[in-house]
């Protein structure tokens, strides 16, 4: 099991969204994303944190599960088989003649059986020992292993708490020199609503400021899809300026406020958004199938991948089953549409969930090119994207497969041709 199908078994035994697990971690649903498709693995910090909202341990995430160190009954058995083919393989002394010998021979031989008997007995109390002696060095020695890779844990996490104090209190001076040389005593900026159709969001922005003065007047302008609006804010109660701008909705979206008195005017940020659109879209999980065998004819030849049917889960921002006006799944080489699965009629899947197959299911791959599987949906306001299956995600070199190589695919349609 990998990293990312922990974190993904955790996280759905919770009963966590991938959005959810990404507020309590302070990430966005796309870095979730990645970790689970394997595409990316988290931080130190991260990981210390996924490991106490999963209450398991680091080495859990990283697949160094604990092992036991007792003998197990099939080692005891083992133990016991092995004993029993020494005795049995050990000579044994021929009965005495049933003959009148002189009572001297019978204590000579007498003798000899009780010196076989001890020697017997020695040696498997040597044996015994021995054993006992490999089975002692072996838990010692993994007894060594595991305090060496606990004290490489707490290392780490003393290492992530020191560096989440700094950071702490790097924010906190940073927080203060800003509050010391802000424009504004009070603001807020908040997302009003957003029209998917028309692909534009609407802000409401306030700003009250440190310092008003008679005649002052304020500009709120938003930044979004290398787009740039401005309005006029309005003077309200307590000085305050508020205005509201409808612009395009995009990933990257800055809001700031120009306080104008006189010839001076003073500009200051008051908010940024980040993957505001992204997350506007259903959220599409890659459940198994895909690329999920290479081979080759001969040394020399090309390789081949097999393909297995591919179950794709899509759910809306809330949890539901997403409502798609439609959705493919094809095979790129390059960011370009090799080939379409073919979808399957499921009549009993769960709602949201879809099956594709590949036909053929086999395919020679050309050397020297990035192949990866990835779902084209649009939505019931037209807005069309692609999504990447991460854990597909492959190149062909003269010297192999090279899983997950590195490529910042995005999810515009712009930058993939089918």
């Amino acid at each position: 099991m990998t990293v990312g199908q922990r974190i993904a078994q955790k996280r759905k035994e919770l009963g966590l969204s991938q959005e959810a697990l990404g507020e309590r971690l302070g990430v966005s649903r796309q870095a979730i994303y990645k970790w689970e498709s394997d595409a990316a693995l988290p931080e130190i910090e991260k990981l210390v944190n996924l490991s106490r909202e999963f209450s398991v341990s680091i080495d859990w995430l990283l697949g160094e599960g604990d092992e036991s160190r007792e003998l197990t009954p099939d080692q005891l058995r083992m133990v016991e088989e092995i004993v029993g083919r020494y005795l049995a393989a050990q000579p044994r002394p021929e009965p005495p003649a049933q003959d009148s010998a002189a009572p001297e021979r019978k204590a000579v031989r007498r003798g000899e059986s009780l010196n076989w008997l001890v020697s017997v007995v020695l040696k498997i109390v040597a044996f015994v020992v021995a054993l006992n002696l490999g089975v002692l060095l072996l838990w010692r020695q993994e007894e060594l292993e595991e305090r060496y890779r606990s004290l490489q844990n707490s290392i780490s996490a003393v290492s992530s708490d020191v560096n989440s104090q700094i950071g702490s209190i790097t924010n906190r001076v940073e927080s203060i020199l800003q509050s010391q040389n802000a424009l504004t005593a009070e603001q807020s900026v908040q997302v009003v609503s957003a029209d998917y159709r028309a692909n534009t969001v609407t802000i409401q922005a306030r700003a009250l400021p440190r310092t008003y003065v008679e005649g002052m007047t304020a500009e709120f302008t938003v930044v979004s899809g290398g787009e740039s609006l401005t309005a006029p804010g309005e003077l309200g109660e307590n000085h305050a300026f508020t205005a509201q701008i409808t612009g395009p909705l995009s990933d990257d979206i800055t809001v700031s406020v120009a306080l104008i008195a006189g010839d001076q005017r003073q500009t200051q940020v008051l908010e940024e958004f980040f993957d505001l659109y992204f997350e506007s879209f259903p959220e599409i999980e890659f459940d198994s199938g895909g690329l999920s065998q290479f081979r080759k004819a001969s040394e020399a030849g090309s390789w081949t991948a097999v393909f297995y049917p591919v179950e794709i889960s899509c759910r809306d921002i809330y949890g539901g089953a997403a409502r798609l006006e439609s959705l493919r799944l094809g095979l790129f080489r390059d960011q370009k549409l090799v080939e379409w699965f073919i979808r399957e009629e499921e009549p009993d899947s769960p709602e949201g969930r879809h099956v594709f197959r590949m036909e053929p299911d086999s395919l020679e791959l050309e050397p020297d090119c990035v192949y990866c599987v990835a779902a084209v949906a649009e939505d019931e306001f037209g807005r069309e994207w692609v999504a990447p299956d991460w854990s597909s995600l492959v190149r062909v070199t003269s010297g192999g497969m090279d899983h997950f190589p590195d490529a910042d695919y995005s999810g515009d349609p712009a930058d993939w041709e089918y």
